[in-house]
């Protein structure tokens, strides 16, 4: 069996979705340390899981962090009209992965089937010593292993 980066097949899908969102000027597939001309998505893995489904088949969960990021200058009106910017983004980009939970048009290799991707939590912060705030979206995406292919 040829070797499979199910990870940077995901990656490169959930980049695509990112960055035809028209309200994100960049999309990293990293956690990049210099980011300019907000709002900026970072897409990373975070995490792993798998559990059996039957005798042939695994339910594989592959989780990724995506990070929002919005300048947020000092002064009362600028504060608001970025925190209405970050909302409006991260509800945006949650109707992105609703409206597409089975990532259509993803190729997957033998043996591999698409089940779903989920926003499963938001966090809201601050980077500290920026005037940059974040929202921090775990990403669920569920994909099932035929052991025999």
């Amino acid at each position: 069996m040829p070797y499979v980066n199910m990870w940077e097949i995901l990656t490169t899908k959930l980049k695509q979705i990112l960055e035809a969102n028209t309200l994100i000027s960049n999309t990293y597939s990293y956690e990049a340390s210099d980011i300019s001309g907000t709002p900026v998505a970072t897409l990373t893995p975070s995490a792993n899981e798998s559990d059996y489904t039957t005798t042939t088949e695994n339910t594989r969960v592959y989780a990724f962090m995506l990070r929002l990021y919005v300048d947020r200058p000092s002064g009362e009106n600028n504060e608001q009209v970025s925190e209405e910017a970050m909302r409006q983004l991260v509800d945006d980009v949650l109707d992105n992965f609703d409206k597409d939970p089975q990532l259509s048009g993803i190729s997957l290799p033998t043996g591999y089937t698409m089940v779903t991707v989920r926003p499963a939590k938001v966090v809201w912060g601050q980077v500290p010593e920026t005037h940059l705030i974040t929202a921090v979206i775990d990403l669920e995406v569920k994909v099932e292993f035929n052991i025999n292919s």
